[in-house]
């Protein structure tokens, strides 16, 4: 049985608190109090020999909830200190007796209005542990005024536990607008938030650990979002049965075109990731030059093509069709491609007369969106641009896409069809919605480690994998090929050929049903 890890918008748990209170009949001060104990059992769990607390608490339930968590480490015979960085009025009532409950048993309550921001921040220095529950998944926008001068005043040396969200992440799609707090470990309650997974708030929330509130998920929430995460065994899940009579004709024929007089290597990285993830056939059709690339990978076939001022001609497909065209099950179109006007009629040609699949990479994508008009939408395609690409296709800054990802994800595919936005974390948008890649891999930022990624997504293409399955499942084994790499070597000096060169591995991991952290 295949369980999807679903991600949930903050409207979605509001919702779930309103069930569960009037149709369930659970009160919001048990739901309370089962968040703040599911805190203090993360936190005593994670950090063991942690003796001193201090809870920096805010408005609303995400207040309460750390006020309930103060008073359970107290349980346990640790210390706790509470600042409180609201006005008690604002206080929610089910907050306002669990500081009642703190006060009567003697734990120590400041007010941060009442202390300078050097007081907060040695407050912090004095604990081993700072909680912070100021603003949680009902908050938008960056965080303003007392709560914002609290944020900054916790210094970065402090060990942070979030309470449901950190401070200044958006919950909905990861954005931060303004400051956020940067936590250790985010304690978040029934269900995980979307943004909490989404760059640039999942850099912000640390690991991620789900408590629950007393009542079933399942019970609360709908069946299934827009926005899920994609694991290793989801890929495995996804990968073609091979048999002992599997043959190379069933293991799907790729085509990559590309390369130009500067850019020789790219297609070859992208053949040897297409070989690799177990293509039966790949075929380059790129500059002579490229050849001499790919001297110890006699397994890439070499075409017949036409080049023009050092680009690509279109005249090309012709030669290509003329010879393998009863044959290609994908195309990777664009690794190496430059701009030349020649290499853009060749990808016009390819987009406009190749009806099966297509991934489209590195020089194409400009191509793509400098003349979104002449390109109709087309089915089984996928786009693999980077944050820089993809402002292009968008006609945006780059930034605008950092900050808001998800946006951008959505939007490319309604655009463009089946999209991985590339980077830490990366996105991928097809007809089921969003699915989250969730490795952050500094190891993988290299040339080239794009054009193997392409090669991935043909050879998943030419095996007959929809468009986003194959998308999901290619962005997923170049990062697992990437951990294996980053583990044992660290982060620098992996070479792209290198993460090819992994991917038999990453793909028996995925077959073997593992989760993320299991190898």
């Amino acid at each position: 049985m295949t369980i999807i890890r679903y991600l949930f918008d903050p409207v979605d748990i509001r919702e779930a608190d309103r069930r569960a209170m009037s149709e369930i009949g659970v009160p919001g001060t048990i739901l309370m109090e089962n968040a703040g104990r599911g805190v203090a059992d993360v936190m005593t769990a994670r950090f063991p020999t942690a003796r001193k607390f201090l809870f920096v608490c805010g408005p609303g339930n995400n207040g309460g909830d750390g006020l309930t968590a103060a008073r359970h480490i107290l349980v346990r015979g640790k210390e706790a200190v509470v600042i409180l960085a609201c006005a008690e009025g604002k206080l929610s009532v089910e907050s306002l007796r669990n500081l009642d409950i703190l006060k009567n048993i003697g734990c120590p309550v400041r007010y941060s209005s009442f202390l300078s921001t050097e007081e907060i921040t040695a407050s912090a220095l004095e604990n081993d542990i700072v909680v912070e529950a100021l603003l949680g998944s009902g908050s938008s926008g960056a965080p303003r005024g007392e709560i914002l001068r609290v944020i900054k005043a916790i210094p970065g040396s402090a060990t942070v536990v979030a309470v449901d969200v950190p401070a200044g992440v958006d919950p909905s799609d990861g954005r931060v607008e303004g400051f956020a707090l940067r936590a250790d470990l985010t304690v978040t309650m029934l269900a995980e938030k979307t943004g909490l997974e989404i760059m640039p708030g999942r850099e912000h929330c640390g690991d991620i650990e789900i408590v629950d509130i007393g009542i079933p998920p399942a019970s609360v929430l709908p069946e299934k979002s827009g926005v899920s995460i994609f694991l290793p065994s989801d890929a495995g899940r996804l990968l073609p049965e091979w048999s002992g009579t599997t043959h190379k004709g069933s293991r799907g024929f790729v085509l990559v075109v590309g390369g130009s007089s500067r850019y020789w290597g790219a297609p070859v990285l992208s053949a040897l990731g297409a070989l690799k993830a177990g293509a039966g056939c790949v075929v380059v059709a790129a500059p002579e030059e490229s050849a001499a690339f790919a001297g110890g990978y006699p397994e890439m076939i070499f075409t017949e093509t036409i080049c023009d001022g050092g680009f690509l001609s279109p005249a090309t497909w012709d030669l290509v069709i003329e010879q393998w065209g009863g044959r290609i099950d994908s195309i990777v179109a664009g690794p190496g491609m430059d701009r030349g006007k020649p290499a853009e009629e060749l990808f016009t040609r390819i987009w406009k007369e190749w009806e099966g699949s297509l991934c489209v990479d590195g020089d194409a994508l400009h191509f793509l969106g400098k003349g979104q008009g002449p390109f109709p939408l087309r089915g089984n395609t996928v786009i693999t641009p980077h944050e820089g690409e993809a402002a292009s296709l968008l006609s945006r800054e780059r930034p605008s896409v950092s900050a808001s990802r998800l946006e951008a994800v959505r939007t490319l595919f309604k655009n463009f069809g089946t999209c991985v936005l590339k980077g830490a974390s990366s996105l991928v948008c097809g007809d089921s919605g969003v699915r989250v890649i969730p490795y952050n891999l500094p190891g993988l930022s290299v040339p080239g480690s794009g054009d193997v990624l392409s090669g991935v997504a043909g050879a998943m293409l030419g095996m007959g994998i929809a468009a986003e399955d194959a998308a999901a499942s290619s962005a997923c084994l170049h990062a697992i090929a990437g951990s294996f790499l980053q583990e044992e070597r660290g982060f620098n000096g992996i070479l792209a050929k290198e993460i090819a060169m992994a991917l038999p591995m990453a793909i028996k991991f995925a077959r073997s049903g593992a989760g993320l952290n299991s190898h």
